[in-house]
């Protein structure tokens, strides 16, 4: 008898089998790669805009006295939060500043004085968990040449929606918040940790 014919069992066959191994070798090399090109292509980074008229470039050794250093935080929350955990952004004086990524944290020099920064996200609202942007603002006096941290509170608020609050903390707390974070833009060059 021939063995090559007519297998309609499961055998090793053109449909049947492990095609003489060679099709589960051509699933195992591309189903990673397509698996990691597609994790990529889901990781949000921050945005910053560097143009906004608060924000100034890294100042000559004479000038950093001038500016406030201002690290703004986003750190991971104990759960998914839907659309909540999408970027938040954030605002200065009603300019858009950044959207800032679920666990980064950056650094920017800004022009001293009060400022209003203004939190927006999007969240599930209501009974029909309906989408919704939802925004908190608060004001924040910045000194020349201090150095604040700018934490983003995730605050769940059930069925009318999850929002974040914009708070400052001391140093401690802020290298506590950064130490499994990624540091985007200006931080990445001056890490807190």
């Amino acid at each position: 008898m021939n063995d090559k014919g007519n297998d309609k069992g499961g055998g090793k066959g053109r449909r049947g089998g492990d095609n003489g191994g060679r099709g589960g070798h051509w699933v195992r090399l591309i189903l990673p790669g397509a698996l990691a090109l597609v994790m990529l292509a889901a990781c949000t980074s921050s945005r910053i805009n560097y143009q906004h008229p608060l924000v100034k470039a890294a100042p000559p050794s004479g000038q950093a006295a001038q500016l406030a250093r201002v690290y703004f935080i986003r750190p991971f929350t104990e759960r998914y939060n839907g659309p909540a955990d999408n970027r938040l952004k954030v605002e200065a004086d009603r300019f858009p500043l950044m959207k800032i990524a679920k666990g980064e944290y950056t650094l920017l020099n800004l022009v001293p004085g009060d400022v209003w920064i203004t939190v927006t996200n999007l969240t599930t609202w209501g009974p029909d968990f309906s989408m919704k942007e939802l925004s908190r603002s608060r004001q924040f006096r910045f000194q020349p040449g201090e150095t604040y941290y700018v934490v983003f509170d995730y605050i769940d608020g059930e069925f009318r929606g999850a929002f974040f609050v914009p708070r400052l903390v001391d140093a401690r707390t802020a290298r506590e918040l950064t130490r499994h974070l990624r540091a985007v833009g200006l931080a990445r060059s001056v890490p807190l940790s």
